[in-house]
């Protein structure tokens, strides 16, 4: 994983590829917000992503088809970098096709340059060497259009992705005449803003990694460290520090090996990428190690094998299900090798037979006869061993095939889902009434809740259950976005002992969720200075019944009023979906509102009723 490069600093010149372009009232502020979000992939990639959908909407009512276009293109830098990289593929071959109808060759450069990087990571994440040098091609492609410009900017980040992936292939030469190319080109033709500290920075990598010299590529790291600050590029700085603490470890020198790792640590859960993120929890878990600060040392191990873990999940499955297969096919051909065996020694038992049988014709005919019986018998044995294993051919298929278009509904579900949320954003700028303005929010907001379920469903080979720990999160980290929080200004708890559920549970258990945790951003957290949030979710242990926990400390909720259906539409829904699980829900006061749901034998396969609620919404 440390050989896991700054993917997104490499293409820090060609995501910044916004050409000069007549400038009308009703454009300047979409071209505004494009700079800004190629500002925010360097430093929060989550807003990009937002912003760059934002962009293409609101181009495609311009009509503006070169904002529309920089909007593809920044989504795909961004859903890159958030390893949704089927997404970003798409975004970045719509972004390749209208540079080429525009007759944009930097934009094209930067097009391929995208495309490069995410079949680079994908390799990296599947160990699969065609994948990898179909982003060199890639990568290739994109040099030979900047060149043609010439634009310096989108040459020089082209360079860097060929550096890396030869690199990667273990040609080392060509990885260094590249970087070397790359950083003559950001300083013979200068640009802003420059390559020059990603050229320093994976040079010094280089130099590391092949043993040339470790002080010198410390110096290559020195260097770009204050060019990166000049920048704001956090992305940068994380990786350059993360380096850094890889090779003062490697000289001894494990104060300052830990004092960086801690540096590329913080950055690194700040920026929102996790192939980041894992690759600065290793670097300052090996500084630990090697400093003998053990306990510390074994803490972030543990959170580098979870979060490394979540990140190759989908491989692991892959992996397990060809190991299933070969052990199955492994099985199989031992038994018709069994059997052959069995056919050759029964053979020469009739051969001896009939050289015995010279004087005995009734011995031989018996020995005949049973020769025969035999062989009938191993021809419908292999008969009926092929038609097994024929069969296993075709179950293995059909289920192989039904996964898929399993994930295809889940995806298409959580597509229609979102489809539904922006038509009622839409609506929602359309109201005056405030209150109507605010039932419609809350409305999208558990169309979102639920799209969240089927987003984990298609990303994952299990299309049957939930990852419970990250749907939680995800759901927490966009209602906290909502209503304005950030973990520097809520405190939050979640702990998620229930580790998987079953989609009929996932849903309904989402939605109320989704409504407490509203509740507590709207009516509690904002009536208390230092607002608190714990959620938490897992098994009784003396009853063995699911148990869902929400708490806040704001002022409290009267025990009289809490969980009458009559109260509000929230409340109505709580309520419902509790007995569509069979569950119990209890309202709490202790230091503030604490609810309380236990749901029988939840996630064992049981079968939800449909919703039915009956009555005008109202705020809850």
């Amino acid at each position: 994983m440390r050989l896991f490069l700054l993917l997104f600093c490499l293409s820090w010149g060609a995501e910044t590829a916004v050409l000069a372009q007549p400038v009308s009232p009703d454009t300047s502020q979409l071209r505004q917000l494009c700079r800004q979000t190629e500002r925010q992939l360097l430093t929060s990639v989550d807003s990009a992503a937002r912003n760059g959908r934002a962009i293409i909407r609101q181009s495609r009512h311009l009509g503006y088809a070169y904002g529309e276009v920089q909007g593809y293109y920044l989504l795909g830098c961004a859903l890159r970098n958030q390893s949704q990289f089927d997404s970003s593929l798409y975004y970045g071959q719509q972004a390749l096709t209208r540079f080429e109808a525009q007759h944009r060759l930097d934009g094209q450069a930067a097009a391929y340059t995208l495309l490069a990087q995410n079949y680079k990571r994908m390799a990296d994440g599947q160990q699969v060497q065609q994948l990898t040098r179909k982003g060199l091609r890639l990568a290739l492609r994109a040099a030979a259009v900047a060149t043609q410009g010439p634009h310096y900017r989108e040459l020089s980040s082209a360079y860097l992705v060929q550096g890396i992936i030869y690199r990667d292939l273990g040609q080392l030469d060509s990885a260094k005449t590249c970087y070397l190319r790359a950083m003559r080109v950001a300083r013979e033709h200068p640009f802003q803003p420059s390559t020059l500290p990603v050229c320093y920075a994976n040079y010094g990598q280089f130099l590391m990694d092949s043993g040339e010299s470790l002080d010198e590529a410390i110096g290559y790291f020195r260097r770009a460290i204050p060019l990166y600050r000049a920048q704001h590029n956090r992305n940068g700085q994380e990786h350059a520090y993360r380096n850094l603490s890889w090779a003062y470890r490697k000289q001894g020198r494990l104060t300052r090996a830990v004092e960086l790792g801690d540096s590329a640590l913080a950055l690194g859960r700040a920026i929102g990428d996790p192939h980041r993120l894992v690759n600065s929890l290793q670097a300052a878990y090996l500084a630990y190690r090697a400093a003998a600060r053990y306990e510390q040392a074994v803490k972030l191990l543990d959170e580098y094998k979870t979060r490394n873990d979540s990140l190759m999940n989908g491989e692991v499955a892959r992996a397990v299900a060809g190991v299933e297969a070969a052990y199955a096919a492994e099985k199989q051909e031992a038994r018709i090798a069994r059997l052959a065996e069995d056919n050759v020694r029964q053979q020469r038992q009739l051969g001896a037979l009939a050289l015995g049988a010279g004087a005995l014709a009734l011995l031989c005919g018996v020995a005949v006869w049973q020769y025969r019986i035999i062989r009938r018998t191993n021809a419908k044995l292999h008969a009926t061993n092929r038609t097994v294993l024929e069969n296993s051919q075709r179950i293995t298929e059909q289920a192989g095939r039904l996964t898929v278009l399993m994930q295809e509904l889940h995806h298409r579900v959580k597509n229609n889902l979102a489809i539904v949320s922006s038509l009622l954003r839409l609506q929602a700028k359309r109201l005056t009434d405030e209150s109507a303005v605010q039932a419609v929010q809350e409305g999208q907001q558990r169309v979102e809740a639920m799209a969240l379920v089927h987003q984990r469903l298609y990303q994952t080979e299990d299309v049957t259950t939930v990852d419970m720990p990250r749907y939680v999160a995800d759901l927490t980290d966009s209602l906290m976005t909502t209503y304005g929080y950030t973990p520097d200004s809520l405190d939050l708890t979640v702990n998620i002992n229930q580790t998987r559920l079953e989609v009929d549970v996932a849903v309904p258990l989402g939605l109320i969720l989704n409504e407490l945790l509203t509740n507590a951003f709207k009516h509690a957290l904002p009536l208390t200075p230092q607002p608190a949030l714990r959620i938490y979710l897992g098994r009784q242990h003396d009853t063995g019944k699911l148990l869902l926990e929400v708490q806040d400390n704001g002022p409290g909720i009267s025990p009289e009023t809490a969980g009458q259906s009559t109260t509000s539409f929230g409340q109505r829904l709580i309520l419902l979906l509790s007995e569509q699980l069979g569950g119990q829900t209890h309202y709490l006061n202790q230091a503030g509102t604490l609810f309380r749901l236990l749901i029988p034998s939840a996630g064992e396969g049981q079968v939800v009723p449909e919703l039915a609620i009956e009555g005008k919404p109202a705020r809850g």
